[in-house]
């Protein structure tokens, strides 16, 4: 049986804590979320927080500590990893492993090698957290547990192989490869998966061989890993035989497994061998809906008269659905242009929207700037002509005085994708003008006409240091002012510090938010006696139903439960399905650039992205808002970087069988949630 299926019964299986509410744990809560909602390490409630009498008080204000992301806080957490509470020593060593702190890990060393009791909980976190955390010390401990020697007993060694093995690709170039290879061989299906996957992670040269094996291990997931590992760059990387890699890729299209054919055609295609659009071709016609997609996408890196010829017949609406055929036409564009025409103008003459768009981005690969033009300044929806013009400007390099004045039309738009779309077109150099433009963008207030500012700003800074000193001109001194919006703070931290130490720094943030709202999301979400439940119709493939998860992510689930009481998912599409990776949605432009109008904290938590869970797609740190995803296969590089809110629960038939474009007819509560 599927490894990924063995782990979605155990899933379901597990019983979901259920706290009994306490008045008095609702006050300890309260400030605690508050405390970590606007990123401050509030001394005055969590050191506090931190020695409470509950254990699960105290699990809070560690976790929160961890989230907040002041390295400060490691003083905080370094006591609690002597909490006696095994449950706050687990947390500690990941709110450690959230920090990244480099200071901590003589600590964690410290904790492990000390002759009591640790859980496996424990273990299991430590070796997570050394690996984010990183650095020669860590490596080393990591090595140790890898290797099978070092300070640590046997035991502890033991419990903390498996997720020392899976996390060992963070290490980078300190990485144990020669010990990552042997345990890739390994009789233990957890211990050879998580090896491999490791190794295809860190894309090890010496491990081509043993990926080479992988490809027919009996173990659905190890194959899907190895064929997901052996693309082109790391035939050149390994010096493996192009050929030779290819016709296993070739022999693998047969897997009985949808994500292995799915993983063997994204490698397969980076090889770019036309000869083998032959043994491709057939997959369009695959029993499963995402095989299809991940074949055509396929045939449009092979290329070739075959390629171009099995497209052709794809395109037609009565040989398949609407996923399948947009990236057959997406391919063809890159095959052969001639075939193309007819088609891209069928699909730009479409009365939906979502078809031109598609169109918009055909027509981008083959370099028709005229055309753009013309779908720029004539098509009745903004968000076509918004992409339009971006895909004008990245094409034709001619026409250029007619692009800026269709550019000047989109600025004075009172659309805001227009507008944005206008100014990255007028602002390409940081001219006087151009920056007096960035200005004008910020003085509106809209946050993606500030956002695609600051975008501008940070890409010129990086060419030319004199850039942020001339926003001291009078009409651009309001971007000097420290912005409300702790997005964009965060932003200019990254991108733009001299920007940054001008505004301040990034925390507090202000939530808007009283003491009392907090006491209520902790009554609601953190002391539920049960987890809410949603229905996800989805329009032809059947229901899936999401548990959502509100003790690990409490203001997550307030926040999307919150957009599905006001229909906001209704009758949106699926704007992102990467087979065998992600379905993602949440954006009611259909665009993938949409939000509600406000972003939200990231709730990192202990959970795993191994069966399909549901997590917050993200632009950056602490921009979650509307759009979600749910992984299609294990995904550990996720874990501790999206938020994970929710879990499918149930039959993953209709998840499985989504394609992009497929529209959610409804999200709904279940039961009394």
């Amino acid at each position: 049986m599927n490894r990924f299926v063995l782990l979605a019964l155990a899933a379901t299986l597990l019983p979901a804590s259920s706290p009994a509410q306490d008045p008095a744990l609702v006050e300890a809560a309260a400030p605690i979320l508050m405390a970590e909602d606007r990123r401050a390490l509030d001394v005055a409630v969590l050191p506090p927080a931190l020695e409470h009498p509950d254990p699960l008080v105290r699990r809070l204000a560690v976790t929160a500590v961890g989230r907040i992301g002041d390295r400060e806080g490691r003083i905080l957490l370094v006591p609690r990893l002597d909490d006696r509470d095994p449950g706050v020593v687990a947390q500690a060593f990941f709110a450690l492993g959230l920090l990244k702190d480099r200071a901590a890990v003589g600590a964690i060393g410290d904790r492990l090698r000390r002759p009591d009791t640790l859980t496996t909980e424990a273990l299991v976190e430590a070796a997570t957290a050394l690996a984010r955390i990183g650095g020669d010390e860590a490596a080393q401990l990591l090595a140790g547990v890898i290797g099978g020697v070092g300070e640590l007993t046997p035991a502890r060694r033991q419990a903390m192989l498996a997720q020392a093995t899976l996390e060992s690709w963070r290490l980078g170039s300190a990485a144990p490869v020669d010990r990552l290879i042997a345990l890739a061989r390994d009789t233990s299906v957890s211990i050879r998966w998580r090896a491999t996957y490791a190794l295809g992670r860190l894309a090890a040269p010496a491990a081509g061989e043993v990926l080479l094996t992988a490809m027919r291990d009996p173990i659905p997931i190890i194959r899907e890993t190895a064929a997901k590992a052996l693309g082109r760059s790391y035939i050149e990387r390994a010096g493996l035989p192009r050929d030779g890699v290819a016709s296993e890729l070739v022999r693998t299209l047969n897997d009985q497994t949808p994500g292995v054919r799915i993983n063997a055609l994204g490698s397969l295609a980076t090889v770019g061998d036309s000869t083998h659009a032959g043994d491709v071709a057939p997959l369009l016609r695959d029993e499963d809906r995402n095989v299809r997609v991940a074949a055509a996408t396929t045939l449009g890196s092979l290329r070739g008269a075959t390629a171009r010829d099995v497209l052709v017949a794809a395109l037609p609406a009565d040989a398949n659905e609407w996923g399948v055929r947009r990236a057959a036409l997406l391919a063809l564009a890159r095959v052969d242009s001639a075939a193309f025409v007819p088609w891209g103008e069928r699909w730009l003459g479409a009365p939906d929207p979502f078809d031109r768009m598609v169109a918009v981005e055909a027509w981008q690969s083959v370099g028709a700037g005229g055309r753009l033009g013309t779908v720029a300044r004539a098509d009745a929806d903004p968000r076509v002509r918004a992409e339009a013009l971006g895909a004008w400007a990245a094409t034709d390099t001619v026409a250029r005085a007619e692009l800026e004045t269709a550019a000047r039309a989109a600025w004075t738009s009172d659309e805001p994708a227009l507008r944005v779309a206008g100014l990255q077109v007028l602002a390409r150099e940081p001219t006087e003008a151009a920056l007096d433009l960035v200005a004008a963008a910020w003085d509106t207030g809209v946050p993606e006409l500030r956002e695609a500012g600051l975008g501008l700003l940070g890409r010129w800074a990086r060419r030319d240091r004199s850039v942020v000193d001339r926003l001291a001109a009078p009409s651009r001194r309001a971007l000097l002012q420290r912005p409300d919006d702790p997005v964009l703070r965060a932003t200019a931290a990254r991108t733009l510090p001299t920007l940054a130490r001008v505004w301040g720094g990034v925390t507090p943030i202000e939530t808007g938010r009283t003491l009392e709202d907090y006491r209520q999301l902790a009554a609601r979400y953190l002391f539920a006696p049960d987890n809410p439940r949603v229905a996800i119709d989805v329009d032809g493939r059947g229901r899936i139903e999401v548990e959502l998860l509100p003790r690990d992510a409490p203001l997550t689930v307030a926040n999307f439960l919150r957009l599905v009481d006001r229909r906001y998912f209704d009758n949106v599409r699926w704007h992102r399905v990467v087979p065998n990776f992600v379905v993602q949605d949440g954006d009611p432009t259909g665009t993938g650039s949409g939000g509600p109008g406000w972003s939200i904290r990231d709730e990192i938590n202990r959970l795993h992205y191994d069966v399909p869970m549901v997590g917050m797609a993200l632009s950056g740190p602490d921009t979650g808002g509307s759009q979600w995803f749910i992984n299609l296969s294990p995904q550990p590089h996720l874990d501790g970087g999206y938020t994970i809110f929710g879990r499918v629960v149930g039959n993953y038939g209709p998840l499985r069988r989504v394609l992009q474009g497929d529209l959610i007819r409804s999200i709904q509560r279940v039961g009394a949630s």
